[in-house]
């Protein structure tokens, strides 16, 4: 069955569970042509309600708990990736050379490269923090530091790992969660999920199978066109 003749709403969290892997690719929204999203597969009121039946919520539990890596991986959109495929995207978004030799090439900012290792340095770093540890917490530095991140996850360096509550100094829930970042490759050890360490080739060919077997032809397009294949 073609993915984008999946009806079946996520009314709860283990529904969404089940289809994320079933899936593989679940935007948060409806970017990919005939494909699902998360929001596509809920009714709209059960968003922001801040019940468990929630899927802005749901969205950082599956990385939390290692069943997706979620970032904005490509097109600058939300996008949860099945812990099942995530090891294959990751192989085919991720560049030979590391964050540093990429910035000597000219190819990252060094606002993506103290980004990199402020969280590398500290895995699971919240964004206020993040930004306070790369001197990037003023409103003239938000457009550099977002674009950063942005950068990042879209060679697959970084992932968001989830939410952390914040808390005052009496240890009560005060304001907004806080997104929380790690390396990619640290989240994939914290969760036993293995490289796919396959050549480029095969790499490409093992995805061409899966968007033929699976996606809609619509999206095996656009898929197509977004990982070169």
């Amino acid at each position: 069955m073609a993915m984008n003749e999946v009806t079946i709403k996520a009314d709860t969290y283990e529904d969404v569970k089940r289809l994320v892997k079933e899936i593989g690719i679940l935007p948060l929204s409806s970017f990919i042509p005939e494909h699902p999203s998360l929001e596509s597969l809920t009714v709209h009121e059960q968003w922001h309600t801040g019940l468990e039946t929630d899927p802005w919520l749901w969205r950082d539990l599956l990385p939390g708990e290692g069943l997706a890596a979620y970032g904005r991986f490509f097109a600058k959109k939300p996008l949860l990736i099945s812990s099942e495929l995530f090891p294959l995207i990751k192989n085919l978004l991720e560049d030979p050379y590391t964050v540093d030799e990429r910035y000597s090439d000219g190819e990252l900012s060094k606002a993506a490269v103290d980004v990199y290792h402020a969280i590398a340095g500290n895995e699971g770093i919240d964004v206020k923090a993040l930004r306070a540890a790369t001197d990037l917490k003023s409103k003239e530095s938000k457009n550099e530091f977002d674009r950063a991140l942005i950068d990042l996850q879209s060679k697959a360096d970084i992932v968001i790992a989830g939410i952390s509550e914040r808390l005052n100094a009496n240890g009560t829930k005060n304001g907004w969660n806080s997104t929380c970042y790690m390396t990619a490759s640290h989240w994939m050890e914290l969760h036993g999920i293995a490289k796919n360490t396959l050549p480029t080739p095969e790499a490409k060919a093992q995805l061409r199978t899966l968007l033929q077997e699976k996606y809609s032809e619509a999206a095996g397009k656009y898929l197509t066109k977004i990982f070169k294949l």
